[in-house]
């Protein structure tokens, strides 16, 4: 499952498995497929985040973090 880190604008940084992350334009949605649906992990305002990393795994057992784009679309 994939591991995304959260770094907000205020506060320490988390971490969660979620198999999807997606944005709205003013929110941003961690979720997992439960019974077939779509179910929220996390939901944030994009006002709150500064930046999202997904954790890639390598064949040797190593990771890296890559940044996910997640901006909110201008109007």
């Amino acid at each position: 499952m994939p591991t995304y880190r959260i770094q907000p604008h205020e506060g320490a940084p988390q971490t969660l498995q979620a198999l999807r992350l997606r944005t709205d334009g003013e929110h941003v949605y961690f979720e997992d497929r439960v019974h077939g649906r779509w179910q929220p992990v996390l939901e944030l305002h994009l006002d709150e985040v500064e930046q999202v990393q997904r954790r890639l795994n390598e064949a040797d057992g190593a990771w890296i973090w890559v940044t996910e784009h997640v901006r909110r679309m201008p109007l």
